[in-house]
């Protein structure tokens, strides 16, 4: 009879996380626990609990790294290839589209609308963490246009920069219809409007 080999490391991180996946999937959040994982993972519950506090927690952790592996990294480390400003954008917020899709598609809104007060502190983390990749990602695709001269400065406001992800976050898990033309109205009608007037101000400072 053979003896399955104990999976450690990358691997047994990969196994709790497609377990996870495998229930929000299956079952939904509210039915997610980790005896299951830990079940289906082929771990114990004592393993799981060392890394996580809660299944919300693994939650949130096993569609972040779906979404980082399927997209070759976080929307931060996207590499840009537009000759302009405007389709910089575009491949941006495409990419982060794909992103809210995958919370989306695991019910992200069960997941935020269950929270507990202790889970409300897994949330705000997880909100800040994302605004400071959103920041990031925002901040290359201006300077980028900066270089090419078509916007002078990029230091701009920060309510100003993560508009267009509020926006879309907004349209996406209310479910609202998102198309390409809406997603060009942003940016042709709001996001380059305002990064221009932004960087005519007070262009010395």
């Amino acid at each position: 009879m053979m003896v399955q080999k104990r999976r450690r490391g990358a691997d047994l991180e990969q196994a709790i996380y497609q377990a996870t996946l495998q229930i929000l999937k299956s079952k939904g959040f509210l039915n997610l626990n980790f005896a299951d994982v830990a079940d289906l993972a082929k771990t114990s519950k004592s393993v799981i609990y060392r890394r996580w506090q809660t299944p919300f927690s693994l939650a949130i952790a096993a569609i972040q790294d779906k979404i980082k592996t399927e997209n070759h990294g976080r929307t931060d480390e996207l590499t840009l290839t537009g000759h302009s400003l405007r389709e910089d954008l575009l491949q941006l917020l495409h990419r982060f589209i794909i992103s809210m899709q995958a919370f989306r598609d695991f019910r992200i809104a069960e997941l935020l609308g269950e929270a507990t007060q202790k889970q409300n502190t897994t949330i705000q983390q997880l909100i800040s963490e994302g605004n400071a990749i959103d920041l990031n990602a925002l901040d290359h695709v201006l300077e980028r246009a900066k270089k090419r001269g078509e916007i002078i400065k990029t230091d701009l406001p920060e309510e100003i920069k993560l508009l267009p992800f509020d926006w879309l976050r907004f349209h996406l898990f209310t479910n609202q219809p998102l198309t390409e033309h809406k997603l060009e109205l942003l940016i042709d009608d709001v996001l380059l409007p305002s990064y221009h007037y932004e960087s005519r101000i007070n262009p010395t400072q």
